[in-house]
């Protein structure tokens, strides 16, 4: 399967922590895929994922809290990789990146 330039280069933006513009890249990808298209989820795990750790970075956890579980439930089914996304490392990106919040909401699943 051939992978659009845009995802690619979303993937790269995610790399060097440019999350909200790896949102906006992929959004509008995900926004031209149709919804019977098997990536259309992938994009928006990646999508959601970016935007989560966006949130946090600004300190706005209710809405980081909301994205990082959605993210998980869409990529989860794409671990550990798919079209050139390890997923798999967004995963435990995030995971990581909450633990501190986590932990101090013990008995809140974020």
């Amino acid at each position: 399967m051939k992978v659009d330039a845009r995802f690619t280069e979303g993937l790269a933006l995610f790399d060097e922590k440019e999350y909200y513009e790896c949102h906006e890249i992929i959004e509008a990808l995900w926004l031209e895929t149709p919804k019977n298209d098997p990536t259309r989820d992938l994009y928006k795990g990646v999508i959601q994922a970016a935007a989560a750790l966006y949130q946090l970075e600004r300190g706005i956890l209710s809405g980081a809290a909301g994205l990082y579980r959605s993210a998980k439930i869409y990529l989860k089914p794409y671990e550990p990789s798919a079209l050139g996304a390890d997923v798999k490392a967004i995963v435990n990106l995030m995971d990581e990146r909450f633990k501190p919040w986590i932990s101090k909401n013990i008995g809140k699943k974020p």
